[in-house]
């Protein structure tokens, strides 16, 4: 008879062990203000008696108080014409639905040297009537505590006629900044 004997073996392996205690994770901030305001409550436009050949520019100061990196965007938002007070003039040419947005032209850009004019290696961001302004125009990288110039330029071009006499146009404007 075969008999089969059994040995337990015990095995002992060194060991150490450390611990890195304090650890944190701290989440990033993105935080635009414009013209050093948050959140933004100053009316950037208002323009009285525009006639054909009316233009004007505003620049405002973007910054991201944060200091996570970010891609700027900005859009024309809540845009409402009116016939405001109809002259004799553009009562001839029939109802006035308030034609000033279709009409009126804006430019919006970078302005990095402030100058109302899209000159040197400043790139349009969008070109077209107010009207058209809803769709987003992309404004660049926006750093942590970077600030960029944006201008908005105006301008009724001298080819439009009575159709804007008294015309009224109110909007939003609004920026936003996206995580990168």
């Amino acid at each position: 008879m075969v008999a089969v004997m059994s040995s337990g073996a015990l095995y002992a392996y060194f060991n150490d062990t450390e611990t890195s205690s304090g650890n944190s994770f701290t989440a990033g901030t993105i935080d635009l203000t414009v013209d050093a305001q948050n959140p933004w409550a100053s009316t950037e436009f208002t323009a009285e008696n525009l006639v054909p050949g009316s233009t004007g520019f505003k620049t405002m100061l973007l910054t991201n108080a944060g200091n996570s990196p970010g891609t700027l965007s900005g859009r024309l938002t809540n845009i409402n014409n009116g016939p405001g007070s109809t002259s004799e003039p553009e009562a001839l040419l029939g109802t006035d639905a308030g034609e000033l947005g279709a009409n009126m032209m804006i430019t919006v850009w970078v302005d990095s040297n402030s100058n109302g004019l899209v000159d040197g290696t400043e790139t349009t961001a969008y070109s077209g009537t107010v009207n058209s302004a809803t769709t987003s125009w992309n404004l660049g990288p926006l750093a942590g505590g970077a600030t960029s110039k944006v201008s908005i330029k105006y301008l009724i071009p001298t080819s439009v006629g009575n159709e804007i006499q008294g015309d009224i146009c109110t909007f939003s404007i609004e920026y936003t900044l996206t995580q990168t």
